[in-house]
């Protein structure tokens, strides 16, 4: 299985509904039925700061914001309260999940946001990227905004946290994805691999969202550590989403890409690791058009060269 199909299978089982395991969604996630919220029982059954740690999250589950604050005001601590994974299990539960900020988001508590905020919440959360992922995924940005706005990062996977990027990709939330460009997300950030805002829209064939990106700033052209570059799913089929408006927005990228200083097409990924190993590419002129290789990839393909 080749890489743009295991972005795309692992994608849509972000998206997908998890039977079962779904809290009661609050009326800003009425529109997304699919997103998994914290699951109360499950939160609770997991939690680190013992009774008191399982009281405070009741009080946010239930809304009682006054509550809380009398608790977070007696043992400041406690605004360290998070779900503990078990190391015993691979993948926690879905709706196994989330700080104290995290269930006042998956609430639509603009309130319970407020007053974490007040008593010490970092504004990333204490698993950072978490609330803001949620939150992004809201039918309104206005829990978004308010995170972003008291000053969480819209990129907080630079600093190992969670990626509310990833998550608007994929569920294929355009707006969510304008909320984080809005406010300073990088379109060019690339993990370890490579693999960038635009390459994850490609590879999720959210041809829409890769346009948006590419607009404002994002490439085709970022190299992955197998030589693969968004712009080589122009060349594939589609598999899933064939709807007008992603067709139309597709041709649109196509033709970007053959009037880019490139080439049309692009060689192929073995071709392009190799010139990329070697040191051939890419050249200043391909670098100043767009083209780019993380300097973790760089590494890696030079490393491997024989």
């Amino acid at each position: 299985m080749n890489r743009r199909v295991r972005i795309l299978a692992a994608l849509m089982l972000a998206a997908s509904p998890i039977g079962g395991c779904m809290a009661a969604a609050p009326s800003c996630y009425t529109k997304r039925a699919s997103v998994v919220l914290p699951d109360r029982t499950r939160v609770l059954a997991h939690l680190n700061n013992g009774a008191a740690g399982r009281a405070l999250a009741e009080a946010i589950f239930d809304g009682r914001v006054e509550d809380a604050h009398a608790m977070l005001v007696r043992d400041p601590r406690l605004i360290g309260t998070v779900v503990v994974d078990d190391p015993k299990v691979p993948q926690p539960p879905a709706g196994q999940y989330g700080d104290l900020l995290t269930l006042a988001v998956a609430r639509c508590d603009a309130d319970a946001v407020t007053m974490l905020f007040a008593a010490g919440m970092p504004k990333d959360g204490v698993k950072p990227g978490a609330a803001l992922s949620l939150a992004i995924l809201a039918d309104s940005p206005a829990m978004a905004e308010q995170l972003l706005t008291a000053g969480a990062s819209p990129d907080p996977q630079a600093r190992g946290g969670e990626s509310p990027m990833r998550s608007a990709i994929a569920f294929g939330h355009v707006g969510g994805v304008m909320t984080l460009l809005r406010h300073g997300a990088d379109p060019r950030h690339a993990d370890r691999f490579g693999i960038d805002p635009v390459r994850l829209a490609m590879d999720a064939e959210q041809a829409e969202i890769a346009e948006l990106l590419v607009e404002k700033g994002g490439t085709l052209w970022s190299v992955a550590d197998d030589g693969s570059m968004a712009v080589h799913a122009l060349l594939e089929q589609p598999v899933i989403f064939t709807s007008p408006e992603m067709l139309a927005a597709r041709a649109r990228l196509v033709e970007r890409a053959r009037n880019a200083d490139f080439g049309w097409p692009p060689p192929d990924r073995a071709t392009v690791k190799r010139r990329v190993a070697s040191g051939v590419w890419p050249t200043p002129a391909m670098a100043k058009a767009g083209m780019i290789v993380a300097p973790s990839v760089l590494e890696g393909m030079r490393a491997a060269k024989p």
